[in-house]
Parts: structure tokens; C-alpha cells; sequence
């Protein structure tokens, strides 16, 4: 009787994918009814596990850094003593590395808060503080290139409040998104409570989260051994190889992608800083800091970042506002024919029909943060695609290059063969050849 029920309870491998299956779409349907709540569970997930998403993003960073610094310290010292060090030796360079790592890091940073912040700042301040002013002069220097052929209308614009009455519900439109009133003092006092709370935990998480990097880091080795034991025990050898593969695959993309793009937005940023420097446009820091961090976001980030610095030029200095037009579109496009091939290559091996669709459903879901991680993202779940089909083609004694399908009419079921497309046109006109004549000769009879 037990061995009955036992048998009853054994699945197919057949009713095992259609179970697999049932369950994910039931899974995807609770997502999209309970989307709001789906969320904010994320975000209550997200919110506990900062610092902790905090110390793996330091920690990828890091990584390179540690990596380049510890190869070169270990071969100079084979090299010197003829010899590998020994284990000790290698944790003492591992820890100098790290270190170095995590000071340059938060080097970084505080140069950012230091250098980059307050003139960001002074620009943003002195700007809304004289908007009226750069907006009047624009309109004296759209009359003076029209030949003063508008004056009227130009002084009218410029006498009738419409420029106060814009500032004023720009401001407004501000206060509504950011849901502060101004002139409420206990929600101003609210709001900065809130705010100055919000940057104590953002320092705390930083902390901690480079502390769990440098732990990371350091025994980054032993963590590797512990999940591929597991896999090997949990898995067949042969998913358990397949999972690696991927794993590594998953580690080449997304190093290859963000960390190139963030290298290649800081040249793009620095370029750009220097150039405005020597052309003595205005708002250097500022104009620079929001191309280099746009850049990062492919295909549409140059467009994202051009659009407001260009405006804050032009309304500042209208004639640099058109010249930081021109230079901004001719930099883009070395970025993007020399500069960004010379860095980031192939690193993702998707088409840009692929990148634009990662990008827009990424910055759909999940802003900013979605559209870095989306190219990366779409081009390993591809892969894993590409990779399991390849197997079971392979399976099937079936050519495994999606560009040997491109002439197939059809696979013969009982054979396996393949008919191709002009094999399948020659075999139609024999065919229709073969009934012509018949048909001829039945006439004929």
C-alpha cells in the first residue's frame, strides 16, 4: 500500500515542465494583479537589505582594483625573488590591496562631496537666484539676431509678469512633487528632520556596507568553494557545470558593461569639463557632471544629459549655448565611434534593436538603476537562452547556428531531415510539372 502511494506521488519529467510551467504563469499573473504590492514588498526588502546591497556594489567595484593591484604585486615579487610568496604572504598582500581599494574608493568620494558638490551647489543657487535676469536676456538677445523686427512683443513679454508668473509655477510644480509648502514651517521643520535622517542612515549604511565589502573581498575565495560545493551537491554534475558556466558568463558581461561605461563616462566627463574650461563656457562642474553621469545610460543618456545643460547655457550666454550644442554632438560622436568600442567592444554581444528595448522596459521598472542594469541584464538571460537551445538542438543531432536555420522550410519528423528553401521550390515544381503532364495526357487520351 505505501509503495502504491509513493508511485502516485512521482512526477514525469513531462509533468514536471508543465507543473514548472503552470506555477510561473500563475506566479506572473499574481505579479501583474498585485504589481503596487509587489512593489513596496520589494522596497521593504531593499530598504532591510542596504547595506548589504550597499557592500556587494562597493565590493564590485573594488574588485578590479584589488585584482589589478595583487597581480602586479605578487609578479613583481616572483619576479624578484624567483618564486610564488607563500600563503601568508598572499594574505598580506590581499589585505594591503583591499585596503588601498576601499581608501581609493572613499577618496572618490569625499573628493566628490569636496570638489564636485559645492560648486554643483553655488551653480544651482546662483542660477535660480538670477533666473529672471539670464531668461530677459535671452529675450534682448532674440530681438537683437531678429533685427528688432518684434521689439514690441519682446518688451511686452519682458514688461508683463509672464516671466515671474513661469518662475513662480515652476517653483510651485516643484513644491507639489517634492509635497513640501514653503510656507508651512512645520512641514519645512518636518521635511528637514526627515531629510537630515535619511542622510545619517545613508552615512551608517555606507559603513557598514564598505566594512561587508572588505569582508567580501578578502575571503572571496572561500564563499566560491562554499556555492560550488552546494551546487555540486544539490545539482546533476552536468547542471551544476551548465549553472558555472553561466555564473561566469554573467560575471564577464556585467564587468565588461558597467564598469566599462562608468570608465568611459568619467573620460566623457573629464573631456568635456576641460573643453568647457578652455572655451570659458559657463557652469563647468556642473554642465560636466551631468554629461558623465547620463553617459552611462546607453543610447539615450547623451540626448538625457545634452537637453537641460544645453538650455542652462543658452539661457545663461545664448551664442555658448548653440556652441556647447555643436561641441556636445561632434563629442558624443567620437564617444561613440572611438572611444566607447575602444573600452567597452563586445562586451554584451546584443544588437542595438536589444539595447534600446533594455533600456526603455529598465527605466520603466526600475528608473535610473534599470536602464545601467538592463543592457547587462537582457544580454545574459539571451545567453541563457541561446545556451539551453543550443543543447537541446545539439540533443535533437540538429545544427546548432540560428544562421543555418535561415534557408529551412521544414524538419521531416520521421527522418530528421532538413528541406530547405529552394530544395522545397525545386521539389514543387517537379511536382507541378509531374501533374501538368498527366493532366496533358488524360487531354490527350
Amino acid at each position: 500500500m505505501r509503495s502504491q502511494e509513493s508511485h502516485s506521488l512521482r512526477f514525469t519529467s513531462r509533468e514536471k515542465r508543465i507543473l514548472l510551467i503552470v506555477l510561473i504563469a500563475i506566479a506572473f499573473y499574481f505579479v501583474l494583479d498585485k504589481l503596487p504590492a509587489v512593489r513596496a514588498a520589494c522596497s521593504a526588502v531593499i530598504r532591510i537589505l542596504r547595506p548589504l546591497l550597499i557592500g556587494c556594489a562597493f565590493a564590485f567595484l573594488m574588485n578590479p582594483m584589488m585584482g589589478f593591484m595583487e597581480r602586479h604585486i605578487l609578479s613583481f615579487a616572483e619576479a624578484r625573488r624567483g618564486r610564488m610568496p607563500g600563503k601568508r604572504a598572499q594574505r598580506a598582500v590581499r589585505v594591503i590591496c583591499v585596503v588601498l581599494s576601499a581608501v581609493i574608493l572613499v577618496g572618490l568620494v569625499a573628493a566628490f562631496f569636496s570638489f564636485v558638490a559645492p560648486q554643483f551647489y553655488e551653480a544651482v543657487r546662483n542660477l535660480m537666484a538670477h533666473l529672471d535676469e539670464k531668461i530677459i536676456g535671452v529675450i534682448d538677445w532674440a530681438d537683437e539676431l531678429t533685427g528688432y523686427q518684434f521689439t514690441e512683443a519682446m518688451q511686452e513679454a519682458k514688461s508683463s509678469g509672464q516671466i515671474e508668473d513661469g518662475i513662480s509655477n515652476a517653483v510651485q510644480w516643484i513644491t507639489n512633487y517634492l509635497n513640501v509648502d514653503i510656507n508651512d514651517s512645520q512641514n519645512l521643520i518636518f521635511t528637514a528632520t526627515s531629510v537630515g535622517t535619511d542622510v545619517i542612515m545613508i552615512f551608517v549604511n555606507f559603513l557598514i556596507g564598505l566594512f561587508l565589502a572588505i569582508y567580501m573581498l578578502f575571503f572571496k575565495e572561500n564563499y566560491t568553494g562554499h556555492v560550488k560545493r552546494l551546487l555540486y551537491a544539490r545539482l546533476e554534475i552536468s547542471r551544476a557545470n551548465l549553472v558555472l558556466e553561466i555564473a561566469r558568463k554573467a560575471n564577464e558581461i556585467f564587468y565588461g558593461f558597467i564598469i566599462g561605461k562608468i570608465l568611459d563616462s568619467a573620460i566623457i566627463g573629464v573631456i568635456c569639463y576641460l573643453s568647457m574650461l578652455i572655451l570659458q563656457m559657463p557652469y563647468p562642474i556642473l554642465c560636466s557632471f551631468v554629461i558623465g553621469v547620463t553617459n552611462i545610460i546607453p543610447v539615450f543618456g547623451p540626448y538625457i544629459g545634452a537637453t537641460p545643460t544645453v538650455i542652462l547655457i543658452f539661457v545663461t550666454d545664448p551664442p555658448k549655448g548653440i556652441m556647447f550644442l555643436i561641441y556636445i554632438l561632434i563629442l558624443q560622436q567620437i564617444d561613440g565611434n572611438l572611444i566607447g568600442p575602444k573600452i567597452l567592444g563586445d562586451s554584451t554581444g546584443i544588437t542595438s534593436f536589444w539595447v534600446i528595448i533594455a533600456v526603455t522596459v529598465g527605466g520603466s521598472l526600475f528608473g535610473f538603476m534599470g536602464m545601467l542594469i538592463g543592457v547587462p541584464t537582457l544580454a545574459l538571460i539571451l545567453y541563457i537562452v541561446d545556451r539551453l537551445t543550443q543543447e537541446r538542438v545539439e540533443k535533437k543531432n540538429l545544427p546548432s547556428s540560428a544562421a543555418e536555420y535561415i534557408d529551412v522550410d521544414h524538419i521531416k519528423s520521421a527522418s530528421g531531415e532538413i528541406v530547405y528553401l529552394d530544395e522545397n521550390a525545386e521539389a514543387e515544381k517537379e511536382e507541378a510539372q509531374e501533374q501538368d503532364k498527366g493532366n496533358r495526357q488524360k487531354e490527350y487520351r
